[in-house]
């Protein structure tokens, strides 16, 4: 067998010598199935058993999320928050007659202030952020839409920034069951400017993504999000599959935190936390 084809193999050599040990002690390796979209939608969809949930969705973009919310809901009334104005052009467009859409031209942070954002050659990956022009990433990026590295940030505009602390005040809105955050390397100062929503859990459910591979010259950890939610009692209820710097060069995570109150309903009626009990 070649070098090549037992890097190939290897890991499942392993795995069937382990497998032999453990079958001659009457023990077993049990694999738990990765957490993906539809599992997700499940989620959240099981916490949130209604119709009509107000939904923040932060970092709109072209709309993506508003499609995906409505395959789960019935009749979802949406807050959408998208600094990129041709970004946003497409959602006014296609929602114009739709009631339920509340199209935001601005950014959620930390505080109201105006601040330069990087416009990207893929509108989705526009961000406060630096791109970090070393990364694979933006190479493979760049290459896939034939330009060059350096030219992936196409411009850099002002744009207005609220706290969703400060829009809810202003709107009368007391209670949001879902907050999506998806901001690229800019979740912790969305959180920021959530300060008293987040200190009276007038958010039920909040759906973020953690990019963890060097896409911006800064990059978020866990404890970074986590130092907004844990000490509110918010429960990191899924985490879905997102691989490890050591098996792919992208390398993020779409994380849902929980209420506490969200969370012990769920727990009273949940088959796994009964089973425990008994």
């Amino acid at each position: 067998m070649t070098l090549h084809r037992l890097k190939y193999f290897l890991p499942q050599i392993i795995r069937n010598f382990i497998n032999k040990i453990l079958k001659l002690i009457n023990l077993k390796i049990i694999r738990f199935n990765s957490i993906h979209e539809t599992e997700i939608s499940k989620i959240i969809k099981l916490n949130l058993p209604i119709e009509n949930p107000v939904i923040f969705d932060v970092g709109a973009n072209r709309g993506q999320s508003i499609l995906y919310f409505k395959k789960i809901f019935k009749s979802p009334k949406i807050h959408c928050f998208e600094p990129n104005p041709d970004a946003l052009k497409l959602i006014e467009i296609k929602y114009k007659n739709d009631k339920n859409i509340i199209q935001n031209n601005y950014a959620a942070g930390e505080k109201f202030e105006t601040k330069e954002f990087n416009v990207t050659a893929i509108s989705g990956h526009s961000s406060f952020q630096d791109i970090n022009f070393k990364s694979k990433w933006v190479k493979e990026r760049s290459k896939s839409i034939n330009i060059n590295a350096n030219q992936y940030i196409t411009k850099k505009i002002k744009v207005k920034q609220i706290s969703l602390d400060d829009y809810a005040r202003d709107h009368n809105i007391n209670s949001i069951d879902i907050l999506k955050i998806d901001t690229q390397g800019y979740e912790d100062k969305v959180l920021a400017g959530c300060h008293h929503l987040l200190k009276n859990r007038k958010i039920k459910l909040i759906k973020v993504e953690l990019i963890l591979s060097e896409v911006y010259e800064k990059n978020l950890q866990f404890y970074e999000i986590e130092k907004y939610l844990i000490p509110n009692k918010y429960k990191l209820f899924s985490i879905d599959n997102g691989g490890s710097l050591a098996s792919h060069y992208i390398f993020q995570l779409e994380l849902i935190y929980v209420s506490e109150e969200l969370y012990d309903k769920f727990m009273s009626v949940s088959p796994f936390y009964n089973e425990m009990l008994k």
